[in-house]
């Protein structure tokens, strides 16, 4: 991956403020309504607050939704043919796709922050300042899945149905990860089909910085087996397109 290649894609997303509000505003917008739903609902004898019991899940909501959409932008270049422009330039099919990933890590970087400001500001939320950079920083690691699913829905999907397949994506991983309610308030299978997905182990991730009883290790190894099938079907499928082409 070259880093002006990089650069250049950095500058491509800074010129669409509208994604960038987007993914900055929904998920905040999100957890301040979760917790004044949350807040009324949950019993007085809960050691903690709904603000801060639904912030891993937010914070991971908000990592998922801006890594799937940057990932998914590649269809364009598919529809267009930059694609096959870029195979004849010294650029590399592995280095191409990095640079995307790559764009799309540095785009979900700044929601988990952004709840997080909101959580601290608004709802009065208090963790250790180690506490807070380590939320953000495994939340948005673990958050590399995603944004190589992005690129993977990018890879196979058409330009017409691409919107739909990765909002349909994103509200899948968001209810069986928990996300919008606690996986313990539905039936039973929706928490062993959640084992299945990304995004549970992702909030399990938040969850192990400011939740006890939480493990670490276990949604780290998930999220890692994630990354490296996702990687591989995406790698599979952009020499399947050089192949064809």
């Amino acid at each position: 991956m070259k880093l002006g290649y990089l650069g250049l894609e950095v500058r491509r997303i800074l010129r669409q403020p509208g994604t960038l509000l987007f993914v900055l505003g929904f998920p905040g917008g999100f957890y301040l309504l979760e917790a004044l739903i949350f807040e009324s609902q949950m019993p007085q004898d809960i050691p903690f607050s709904a603000a801060l019991i639904i912030l891993p899940a937010m914070t991971a909501w908000g990592v998922l939704m801006a890594g799937m959409l940057v990932g998914t932008q590649v269809v364009n270049e598919r529809a267009t043919g930059w694609q096959r422009q870029l195979r004849l330039t010294p650029l590399s099919g592995a280095g191409y796709l990095l640079g995307k990933a790559a764009v799309g890590m540095l785009v979900a970087l700044p929601p988990p922050m952004a709840v997080a400001a909101l959580a601290m500001v608004v709802r009065g939320v208090r963790l250790e300042p180690l506490a807070w950079l380590t939320l953000i920083g495994l939340v948005w690691i673990g958050g590399l899945p995603f944004a190589i699913m992005g690129l993977l829905i990018g890879q196979m999907a058409k330009k017409e149905n691409v919107q739909e397949i990765t909002i349909i994506g994103m509200m899948v991983l968001a209810i069986f990860g928990g996300m919008f309610m606690p996986l313990d308030s539905l039936p039973s299978w929706f928490t062993y089909a959640g084992y299945a997905t990304p995004s549970y182990w992702l909030v399990e991730i938040a969850r192990s910085v400011v939740l006890p009883d939480r493990q670490l290790l276990p949604a780290a190894g998930a999220l890692v087996g994630w990354a490296v099938i996702l990687a591989a079907a995406v790698m599979w499928r952009y020499r399947h397109d050089s192949g064809r082409s």
